[in-house]
């Protein structure tokens, strides 16, 4: 059984453009039709092109966007444990507690790339890493003396209040 080829190439650009571009009116089998599917199969593959070039790209922006977004999840949590720490700031001064870690501090800025490059998203992405590392570091130490406070018991807390005064005075 022959096969018109202009039927099959036909046929393969409307399966290729549909399956792109989802439902759009192809019209009917022509020569006219022939050619302006061939023009939008054209389109097609430099969209596809355009696309794939831009991949490696977008994903390094994407890891960018994912070391700000721990940073500012580590400034919330910052935040959080300022605010339970303000409850019972002698105690924690008492028993040592670095109060340098709970001075303000601003919401961190995105660190922005250089220029839009794989290699300057990648640098940004380092120094916004760096800047989630230290504010997690400090979230972790903050939330750890708010939560260490918050399980001892009333007498446990007493107890820990009058070995750390001990401690200072060297008894």
């Amino acid at each position: 059984m022959y096969q018109n080829p202009e039927r099959t190439e036909y046929e393969a650009l409307v399966s290729r453009l549909r399956g792109h571009y989802g439902n759009i009116d192809i019209g009917g089998y022509s020569h006219n039709d022939l050619l302006r599917l061939r023009k939008l199969d054209a389109q097609r593959a430099a969209d596809v092109a355009r696309a794939q070039a831009a991949q490696p790209l977008n994903e390094a922006i994407g890891h960018l966007n994912a070391a700000h977004r721990r940073a500012i999840a580590a400034w919330q949590k910052i935040e959080e444990g300022r605010k339970s720490i303000a409850g019972n700031t002698r105690e924690h001064q008492i028993l040592g507690f670095d109060m340098a870690l709970i001075e303000p501090i601003e919401m961190p800025k995105k660190v922005e790339a250089s220029a839009a490059t794989i290699e300057a998203n990648d640098e940004a992405t380092a120094d916004m890493s760096r800047v989630a590392d230290s504010l997690e570091a400090r979230a972790r130490k903050i939330n750890s003396a708010v939560s260490q406070w918050a399980n001892y018991t009333p007498d446990q807390q007493n107890r820990a209040l009058i070995l750390a005064i001990a401690d200072r005075l060297g008894m």
